[in-house]
């Protein structure tokens, strides 16, 4: 039996024993009771996930007209062997992220060092002592068929196993507040009747203490403003009754700059959480729109993203149109659509379909395999062919691989016979392709390269240059940018350097041989 969790650096943490659960029992209940000769309220994350990380140290930051610390945090992270190493980690102020955000690591450090507001733990004493519970698990869509998001589903035993947790271990005055993105009704008809049904277990008379449930969702943005969109943004909520309303707001307020960007307060939680879904289902369908245009500007010989600057000059309704890309990742984009499909049906027993967000859905995880097509315009056979792929995470200046497009790219790309060489420099461990080896220096993912593939726009991608990167391939590589990261002037030079250039929605190389442009 297993009893090591491993860090993605390859650091490893023993699980812990009867022994140091006890001693982290009396730890905890040492530290509780300091706090609350302070005055701070108790606010316990369920889930040190890549959301929940943030926003327990965001909840430790928060201070009063005084600049005294408003709470003291309790990480919550169950003592699993995927996830149990982030409890030491974090315990020592360190991030279990990686993040190009300056503030990130020292936010962890302000919070658990400096201000001891902060502190992980895996025992679930620490719902027992909340008075909010913040809910960050992961609840992700599985989509059993490639290129078929319609018939993707939720499991949700997962979360309902976390809710009934919270069920037998919070007081009737604690507000749960879900902060995962759920399908909607998920508040009220998921979450509610499992805590009244642990309520009523232990005897609590739900109809004089009904429990306190609100949602609000994040909009974090990983990358450089990672701890900034957590909390200098705007947020909504809603709660399934008045008081839950009046708890949520008053600990939002606290802990958020709401004076620059105040709150959204929704009828209900059905209409809070439809807000998450439909927001990023736009955003997922404005990205399938351009990647659908990428393809038709590559045949006309057009360069798609300078349509798409020209386009964003109309200021106020058409700036926010989003760019092409090798295709979509992330944990948001590529599955809140199926959420709010699949809701509609396994909650509400509507029979119909949110066709537009899954065929977006759809455009979206297929659009790797465009990538591939390139390729195969100047090496039809991939068999033996070597691949560079710079960058296997979902976003620019970020660590983050879920549902990264470069995990579709590879897997497919493999199927061909092709060898496959990545670098990141945010990636130590990529978890979701565990037999694909990150080079550490970008010179060894470069060596001999018969096509270098420029995946994520990382800042260090960004700032290479043409005659750097052929020279160490050794060869004339065939270059792939699929994203608008090279421009033409770099373009030119790798064409003056005897390399073959190709991009998505770049219809506009052909002619840059040609002297033009």
């Amino acid at each position: 039996m297993k009893t090591v969790s491993i860090s993605p650096n390859g650091t490893e943490y023993k699980l812990p024993t009867e022994a140091e659960s006890a001693n982290e029992l009396k730890e905890l209940k040492k530290i509780t009771a300091e706090q609350r000769k302070f005055g701070r309220k108790i606010v316990a994350v369920q889930g040190m996930g890549f959301v929940g990380c943030v926003m327990a140290a965001v909840v430790a930051d928060a201070v009063d007209e005084k600049g005294e610390p408003l709470y003291f945090v309790h990480g919550q992270q169950r003592a699993s062997l995927r996830s149990f190493w982030k409890v030491p980690v974090i315990n020592r102020g360190i991030p279990p992220v990686n993040s190009s955000d300056a503030e990130v690591p020292k936010i962890f450090h302000r919070t658990v060092v400096e201000k001891k507001t902060l502190r992980a733990t895996w025992l679930n004493y620490a719902y027992k002592v909340a008075d909010i519970v913040v809910v960050d698990i992961q609840l992700d869509a599985t989509k059993p068929t490639f290129g078929d998001a319609s018939q993707g589903y939720c499991d949700m035993s997962a979360f309902r196993d976390g809710m009934k947790n919270l069920g037998m271990h919070i007081s009737t005055e604690c507000l749960t507040l879900v902060e995962t993105t759920v399908p909607p009704g998920t508040c009220e008809n998921v979450v509610k009747p499992l805590i009244e049904e642990e309520f009523t277990k232990r005897g609590i008379d739900i109809a004089k203490n009904p429990p306190l449930i609100a949602h609000s969702y994040e909009r974090v943005m990983p990358g450089a403003k990672y701890v900034s969109s957590i909390r200098d943004f705007w947020r909504v909520f809603s709660g399934v009754n008045e008081k839950s309303k009046y708890v949520a707001r008053e600990f939002l307020n606290n802990i958020l700059d709401t004076e620059k960007y105040p709150l959204t307060e929704l009828d209900n939680t059905n209409a809070s959480e439809l807000s998450k879904v439909m927001e990023n289902s736009y955003r997922a369908t404005n990205i399938a729109l351009t990647l659908e245009w990428a393809k038709c500007a590559e045949k006309i010989g057009v360069d798609i993203h300078k349509v798409r600057a020209a386009i964003r000059k109309r200021k106020g309704t058409h700036d926010n149109l989003l760019r092409p890309s090798l295709g979509v990742g992330g944990y948001c984009l590529t599955k809140d659509p199926v959420l709010a499909n699949w809701a509609m049906g396994a909650i509400f027993n509507i029979d119909d379909k949110l066709k537009i967000a899954i065929n977006s859905v759809d455009i979206n995880d297929t659009m790797p395999l465009h990538t591939i097509d390139l390729i195969k315009e100047e090496y039809p056979e991939l068999k033996d062919v070597k691949i560079a792929v710079l960058g296997v995470s979902y976003l620019e200046n970020l660590g983050d691989t879920r549902h990264s497009p470069s995990e579709t790219l590879i897997k497919f790309i493999n199927e061909f016979w092709a060898i496959v060489k990545t670098h990141d420099p945010y990636v130590e461990f990529w978890a979701e392709m565990e037999n694909v080896p990150i080079d550490k220096s970008l010179s060894d993912a470069l060596k001999d390269a018969d096509v270098v593939i420029f995946a994520v726009g990382h800042t260090q991608y960004l700032e290479l240059d043409p005659d750097e990167v052929v020279a160490m391939t050794g060869k004339k590589p065939l270059i792939i940018d699929c994203s608008n990261f090279l421009n033409d002037e770099k373009i030119k030079a790798y064409l003056r350097a005897g390399c073959k250039v190709k991009g998505v929605g770049k219809g506009h190389i052909g002619k840059l041989v040609l002297g033009a442009g």
